[in-house]
């Protein structure tokens, strides 16, 4: 099969080993639990590791959880998520068959963060769009647990679709945490802490669903009707504009916007913007940050033109360690690190995916991407 992606790497020396950033190509020809097969059986050890890591800081956050209630509570999002979407569910499926392990610990490396009614804040991501001086740019940090840096990859998923060929960030054995597609689209997604936490789908399959979508009206649509297990704010991002979304267990709230046809620009951090969410959001939860990279951002976002501008503010460090690209990580409230991130120019397709800091990082990798 011929490629539909240029690609073009740009590595740092490493000093430690991880999976260095790889990307993941699925076939056209395959099936999405043969994509996953070959995902598992790739990423095996890695994929164990990262289990046996997340199943921790899930304990340790929530000792209420326990060699009973993980198992049950990893069934019923399973049952949530195969019916929302049967295809994604067979590429998990198939990624448990190919790291020889149980559908529950591949639940678990998914949704880990969703998982549990959370008392600290583990992610601090910083998502933005702009659209003016006749471009179009939306990019995100992805800030996690800093246990999961070794693990990030890129996925690169076929589409038989009209929207075409999707480019995933994600982590092995994960199936999307953001992405963009040949469309021009881009699905981006924040943390927020709010109540009523449920057992519901697993929210990289939601993601791998806005990404694959094909218009803004599909993806709100999909974001609606899915069953979320917590809090999360999603950018939805396309050509003729864009929005974020507080979207919780009984609760979807636009909360910004550009039209098409507006100059403008539009960011978010960990903190709920709308009045109805707001009512819901558990502030004892929120990151330490989130203020602070909000601030930064509504300073430094005007400035930003075109691509490599979003990618500068991305990898932003004023107020080092508390940045935008930020490496603040404690043992309490923020163990968060920023572990890499993406920018995607929505007009011309040229996307650029990274791990770790480019500053303080000896093992940073950034990919190069033309959809």
């Amino acid at each position: 099969m011929t490629s539909l992606f240029n690609i073009n790497v740009q590595i740092t020396p490493t000093s430690m080993p991880d999976v260095n950033f790889p990307v993941i190509q699925y076939s056209a020809s395959d099936s999405p639990r043969q994509w996953g097969r070959k995902h598992g059986e790739t990423w095996r050890e890695a994929i164990d590791e990262l289990v046996e890591i997340r199943t921790a800081l899930m304990l340790e956050k929530n000792p209420k959880l326990g060699p009973v209630t993980i198992p049950d509570l990893a069934r019923q999002q399973w049952k949530f998520t195969s019916e929302y979407d049967s295809g994604l569910a067979d590429e998990l499926q198939g990624i448990a068959e190919g790291a020889n392990t149980s559908v529950d610990n591949i639940v678990i490396l998914n949704n880990y963060t969703d998982f549990r009614d959370i008392q600290i804040d583990d992610q601090g991501c910083s998502a933005a769009f702009v659209s003016r001086n006749g471009n179009t740019v939306a990019g995100q940090t992805w800030d996690m647990h800093g246990s999961a840096k070794r693990f990030v990859c890129c996925l690169l998923v076929p589409s038989e679709s009209h929207c075409g060929d999707s480019i995933v960030f994600s982590i092995v054995g994960c199936v999307g945490m953001m992405g963009f597609n040949a469309s021009g689209n881009m699905v981006g997604v924040n943390n927020i802490n709010t109540d009523g936490a449920r057992p519901g789908i697993l929210w990289p399959v939601l993601i791998r669903k806005l990404v694959e979508a094909s218009n803004l009206d599909e993806q709100v649509r999909l974001m609606q009707s899915a069953r979320l297990t917590s809090g999360r704010s999603f950018l939805l991002a396309g050509r003729d504009g864009g929005s974020f979304w507080e979207v919780m267990p009984g609760l979807c709230e636009r909360v910004a916007a550009l039209e098409p046809g507006d100059s403008g620009h539009l960011f978010h951090t960990n903190h709920c913007l709308g009045t109805a969410a707001k009512k819901r959001e558990t502030i004892i939860a929120q990151s330490s940050t989130t203020h602070i990279r909000y601030g930064l951002l509504e300073r430094k976002i005007g400035e930003v033109m075109d691509f490599d501008g979003l990618y500068d503010l991305m990898n932003d460090h004023e107020n080092y360690p508390k940045s935008i690209c930020s490496n603040f990580q404690t043992s309490s409230q923020d163990p968060s690190i920023t572990c890499g991130g993406a920018v995607g120019d929505l007009l011309t397709g040229k996307i650029r995916m990274w791990r770790g800091d480019p500053v303080h990082d000896d093992n940073f990798v950034r990919r190069e991407f033309q959809i």
